[in-house]
């Protein structure tokens, strides 16, 4: 069934369901990764705006279950330094002094390359037993270290377990959003040991908190630095020749941050900066470094590669001599600036409204977001709260992103899953590996970006694998699927698709129910699904073949 960039206005199959059902469902489709089977029931059951006041409080919400997940990964815990230790390969032969920015393109490697390295060894597995000890014991080898891929696996792991598991599903959702914003490329050389903290310590504590704050932490952040090659950046000295050697220099500024900062992360590319101002902002975080990437990986500021000068950003004087607090200056001005504020409420009004919001809804948004001193809670509720967010027009009228694909199709299902390489590839086959973004724009969110065939193709293989529970780590119990009252459609309508089944929909799934006169497994329809030339698929349950056909209609992967 093709997919369209919206869905068909065509009737669904309860037209006539209260308005306050269609707010659950738009409740559930935005500020969760999707809905569980029972979930539609239980928040109307609870009440909308109830829901949505817990969601806001995220503390409020207990995580035991998913806890006993994570604990299953035991790279989330260290520091910088522990995974560097132990997971760090071993040192090539000294090489000639780098120039002072880094080519990260040497270091980079796909993150489907990145899944596929994790996938080779898996957390868990038992060491072997140590040696019994003898009279006259000599010294061990060094042992060689654990698999470098298993911090990135590992990290990709617990977000996408955070996404299906998490009862604080909003708060995820925000994680999600600025870990985006803040877009860093997970295999960038020590990025590899410095990203589990950015997740852990930088972006989680303040995704619900204030702006400035955020902001604050994404700079002194060691991934931070280093993607953007603001370690390496300092005030350039000179040194007079003297008898015996000739005039040379030392250091040098690097702009990577600067412009970052203003076009990415604050202002917008047309906020009305000059490339004068990024290179007064680069002055100021000059200093602003790492001790030691691959091996401490932490922050530190180092005075002697400041540049101690005067500067002017955006207009406004930043006396000299103020060292760090010249980069703290900076994301002060940055932060308060009406521009950072429409910059940031039109990203989050395009992630909860749709691809095109209201300038109306816009306006009020950066109005809160400036009155409030940059709380996100308070922005996020100008949002949630516009007429816009529950109006028709806005109801399924963006495609979700693979990843969003992928979690709302494994709660949608109930499965179980270890959320290891087989699915994370999944995810990376439509087109979204996780932190795989090598640029620092972070993944686009509009719907014409996700809907290519290919990436749609993947979508429909996705699925197909999936109910057959032919991903390894992953399961689906069909049966647990279809305990409602009436038929096996109207099962998968409730279940699957919210009670919401446009008229094709509906005839794609009575007409497999049709070709099954008595319940046998059979070729499925949906082998149409599979790329050309693919072998003939297996014989599947045909409520297996419901729930895929489901999965892969208009009505599911709109949100």
């Amino acid at each position: 069934m093709p997919i369209e960039a919206s869905v068909p206005r065509d009737k669904a199959s309860n037209d006539a369901s209260p308005a306050t059902d269609q707010r659950v469902r738009q409740v559930l489709s935005r500020l969760t990764f999707g809905a569980r089977p029972g979930d539609l029931e239980r928040i109307s059951k609870m009440g909308v705006d109830k829901f949505i006041a817990e969601q806001l409080d995220p503390d409020s919400i207990g995580e035991s279950a998913l806890q006993q997940r994570l604990d299953k990964l035991p790279t989330l815990r260290f520091d910088a330094a522990d995974l560097a230790a132990q997971y760090n390969p071993p040192k090539p032969p000294p090489t000639p002094t780098p120039s002072p920015v880094v080519n990260a393109a040497a270091d980079v490697k796909t993150a489907g390359q990145m899944t596929m390295e994790a996938a080779q060894t898996q957390p868990g597995s038992t060491p072997a037993p140590m040696p019994a000890a003898s009279p006259t014991p000599t010294p061990k080898p060094t042992p060689p270290p654990k698999n470098p891929g298993m911090v990135v696996n590992e990290l990709q792991r617990a977000k996408l377990l955070r996404a299906v598991y998490s009862e604080r599903q909003l708060y995820e959702v925000m994680v999600d959003f600025w870990e985006n914003h803040f877009s860093i490329f997970a295999n960038k050389d020590a990025d590899r040991w410095l990203l589990t903290g950015f997740d852990r310590d930088t972006i989680r504590p303040f995704a619900l908190g204030r702006f400035r704050d955020l902001l604050g932490a994404t700079a002194h952040s060691p991934a931070m630095l280093f993607y953007l090659d603001n370690w390496q950046s300092s005030v350039r000295r000179d040194v007079p020749a003297t008898k015996d050697k000739p005039a040379r220099s030392y250091g040098g500024i690097n702009e990577n941050y600067a412009r970052e900062l203003m076009e990415l992360h604050t202002l917008g590319v047309d906020g009305g900066y000059s490339q004068k101002d990024v290179q007064e902002v680069a002055r100021c975080f000059t200093g602003w470094t790492i001790r030691k990437p691959n091996e401490e990986g932490t922050f530190v500021f180092n005075p002697n590669a400041h540049d101690s000068g005067e500067k002017i950003v955006l207009g406004q004087r930043i006396p000299a001599g103020g060292g760090i607090a010249d980069g703290e200056r900076v994301l002060d001005i940055l932060a308060k600036s009406p521009a950072t504020a429409r910059f940031v409420t039109t990203k989050l009004a395009r992630r909860f409204l749709g691809d095109d919001p209201s300038p109306a809804v816009i306006a009020h948004a950066s109005q809160v977001f400036l009155s409030s001193g940059g709380s996100i809670i308070e922005t996020l509720k100008a949002i949630i709260s516009s007429k816009d967010f529950s109006a028709p027009a806005t109801y399924q009228n963006k495609v979700k992103t693979p990843f969003e694909y992928v979690a709302s199709a494994l709660r949608a299902t109930n499965a179980e899953t270890d959320a290891n390489s087989p699915v994370l590839n999944w995810i990376a086959r439509m087109g979204e590996p996780v932190y795989g973004r090598v640029t620092p724009d972070g993944y686009p969110d509009k719907t014409t970006e996700w809907l290519s065939n290919n990436d749609l193709l993947a979508r429909l293989n996705f699925a197909s694998a999936l109910v057959q529970n032919q991903i390894k780590g992953t399961t689906v119990k069909i049966d647990k699927l279809f305990l409602k009252d009436g038929s096996p459609v109207e099962n998968v309508i409730a279940t699957i698709l919210m009670d919401r089944a446009t008229t094709p929909t509906r005839n794609q799934l009575e007409k497999i129910i049709s070709e099954h006169a008595n319940p046998i497994t059979t070729v499925p329809a949906s082998a149409t699904m599979l790329a050309p030339n693919s072998p003939p698929p297996p014989k599947i349950d045909p409520r297996a073949e419901l729930v895929a056909l489901a999965l892969g209609s208009p009505e599911f992967q709109h949100k």
